[in-house]
Parts: structure tokens; sequence; C-alpha cells
């Protein structure tokens, strides 16, 4: 698969906490930096993470839409409540369901009855009823916690909400967020209804019995529905960095004491959006969810995998679609391509057919041609992308100004 993206993120970083670090890319970086345009045709993106600005996802109409004041203002408020991007770093550890029972019934069977108590039946009941509301709580509260700490997808940032809806499948999150939740309330019911009975226990064999049933009618719901616990469990690994997009590398490098995360994407076949496996969607999401400049390497070799006829048409439909980012083109392995750049035009030459010619020989008009092989044009990628960096950070400053101001 040709086509893959790669993200920078940055933001400031005291010089405190830094280490002396060169301004250049080392040889070594823009090696390991550049491997990825190598082996496939790769696009790379640079973007700055902006902690504080959130956005909605637009439908895809320039239709404007009139709104009633009431109805304004409560959009305001629910736009209040976006997160920003790295909701899902602060996810709570989620126990595995085996865990969290077992651990509940050990705690439970440590509770002691209320000391002063005489009367054997009395204390026994008392004894019962605690244990029976202990190993409730227990197995509840856990519960309660992801249900407060995991995020609402409906307040995710869109880009991570796309994240969501496309590793996971649309509805599966919501689902099993809404299984833990039922699974936590009918504990709560069973656990208090058993406590309840064991306290009116009229004996102490029958306040025994009855919290005997208790535990294990606990222990069995618990048991009988805790997988939900565990596809939590699967989902929080997923969505915890850097295993949300499922396919995303990640990595870091440092220009002027400023951090750079480069974040390697999917990439993009000759296709329509609607035949796009969730991979390529992944792409399209960073892309068009969060503030990038994009690097696109082209690789006109033939050894990626994609003809350069059909790289050309993808290039020139994301180019349309994302004419507002700031872009530079790389033509990589160009000690591989035919050193003659002479291009003959018939007389009936059509033009779209020029241009794909051109661009199988050339690339599209000023683009840097490198190669790592014989590290032609890798002085010049590694200054050019620090000057697409520090552009891209004063674009982003300049609009976040005017949107304070």
């Amino acid at each position: 698969m040709c086509g893959a993206y790669t993200l920078f993120q940055l933001w400031h970083i005291p010089s405190t906490k830094l280490l002396q670090r060169s301004s250049k890319l080392s040889k070594d970086n823009a090696g390991s930096f550049f491997m990825a345009g190598i082996e496939i045709s790769t696009r790379l993106c640079l973007r700055r993470e902006m902690q504080t600005t959130t956005c909605e996802i637009a439908n895809g109409s320039n239709v404007p839409i009139i709104r009633t004041k009431q109805e304004a203002s409560s959009q305001d408020k629910t736009s209040t409540k976006l997160e920003p991007v790295g909701a899902f770093q602060k996810l709570p550890m989620v126990m595995p369901s085996v865990d969290i029972l077992y651990s509940a019934l050990r705690k439970a069977k440590r509770v002691s009855p209320t000391k002063g108590i005489v009367n054997i039946a009395k204390r026994e009941r008392n004894r019962g009823a605690k244990q029976l509301d202990a190993l409730m709580k227990e197995l509840t509260v856990p519960l309660r916690s992801y249900m407060e700490n995991f995020p609402n997808k409906k307040y995710l940032h869109p880009y991570e909400r796309s994240l969501i809806e496309l590793t996971l499948g649309d509805g599966h999150y919501e689902e099993v967020l809404g299984r833990v939740d039922a699974l936590r309330k009918k504990i709560q019911s069973v656990g208090k209804e058993n406590a309840s009975l064991c306290s009116k226990s009229l004996s102490k064999r029958e306040a025994e019995e009855r919290l005997s049933e208790g535990m294990k009618k606990l222990e069995e719901v618990f048991k009988l529905e805790g997988k939900a616990v565990d596809d939590l469990l699967n989902i929080a690994k997923v969505c915890n960095y850097p295993f949300t997009t499922r396919g995303i590398l990640m990595g870091h490098i440092a220009i002027n004491y400023q951090h750079f995360q480069v974040t390697d994407t999917p990439g993009l076949l000759k296709r329509n959006d609607e035949d796009r496996n969730n991979l390529e969607k992944l792409t399209l999401a960073v892309l068009t969810h969060l503030p990038t400049a994009i690097l696109y390497v082209h690789d006109l070799s033939g050894e990626c995998g994609t003809l350069p006829s059909d790289q050309f048409i993808t290039y020139k439909e994301m180019r349309e679609r994302f004419n507002d980012c700031l872009w530079l083109d790389i033509v990589s392995k160009c000690d591989l391509l035919q050193d003659s750049p002479v291009i003959f035009v018939k007389e009936d030459g059509n033009i779209d057919h020029i241009e794909v010619e051109r661009y199988k020989r050339l690339g599209p008009d000023g683009a840097l041609h490198v190669s790592v092989k014989s590290e032609t044009g890798l002085n010049e990628l590694k200054a050019r992308v620090h000057d697409l960096l520090v552009s891209q950070m004063a674009r982003i400053k300049s609009k976040k100004s005017s949107l304070e101001g």
C-alpha cells in the first residue's frame, strides 16, 4: 500500500527540562525519518497540538444554518464541554473481572460483626449483612470509577471520536460502557436485597444460610456479566496511545528546543472514500481534524506496489482536498529514476496525459528529489522540514491569537 502519512505534533517544553540539543536534525534521525518514504510512498504531515482549542465536525454542507437563540446557547454550552486531544491518556487502570471478583470476596469475608452484640443470632445476622454490603461495594466501586473516568464519546475531540468509531466499530464503545453500568446497578440491587434479607434472619443458622446464598448470587451475577469489564479493559488498551489507531507509529524529534511528535499513519489507495478501509479512514481523520502541514513523499520507482499514475490521481485528490495546508512535495529514490527529464509530446497530445507523464518522471512541480542510498538532497530535506515546522508553528500561533483577540 502506498501513501502513508506522518504527523508532526509540537508543543513547548521549558528549556530547564531539556538536555542541550542540536538545532539540526542528525543524519541518523533523517535516515530513520525518511526510511518510511523509501519503503513505501509516504506522505508526512506536520501539526501542532492545540490543547485549548476544540472544534465540531462539519457535515460537508456549505448551506448556512439558522439557529434560534436557545439553540445557539445550547450548542455553545455543549461545545465548551468538548475534550481536547489526549482524553484517552487519562484513562483509569481497568482490572480484569476475575481480579475484581476475588479481591472483593477476600475483603468481604474479613469483615467482622459489630462489637458488643451478645446475642448469637443478632451477631450472626449483623456479620452477614455487613459482609454482603461490603462485597456489593467492593464490586461496584471500581465500576463506578470506570463510568466516571472514561470520557463521554459525544464530548470527545472530533479526531478522537473518529478514532473510536473506526478502530472499535460504531457504537461499540458506548455499548460496552452501558453494559458495565448495567452490571453495577444489578450488583447494587442484588447486594442490597440479600443484605436486607440477612439482617432479618431469626436464627444463627438462617443468617448463615442467607449470607451464603447472597454471596453465591453476587458471585454468579458478576461472573455471568463480568465480560463487560474485560471488554472495557480491551478498549482501554486500544485507546491508550500509541495503540489508539492500530497502525499508527509514533516517534519524536527536537529542533531548537521545540518538541515534535512524529506520527506515521496508514496510506491511501486510489478509490472512493466509501470504499476505503478503516486504516485509510484514520489517515483522513488525522488530516481532517488536526491542524496539519503536509510533507508528501512520492515513490515513482515502481517498487512500492502502486503505479505512479494511480499515485498521481490520489495526490491530486488530496492536494485539492487539503489545499489550505502548508505543503512540501518530496520525490524519493531519485537514484532509481531515469536521468533524462525530456518529455516527448505528440501533436495530438492530451494535456492530462502530458501532466501524468511529467509526474511519472519528475513528480509534482517544485518537488525536492532525494535518495537515502546516495544521500542526495538529505541536507536540503532537513532544512526544509525545519522551515516547514517553524512556519506551521507560526501559523498556529497567529490563528490562536486572532481567536483570542
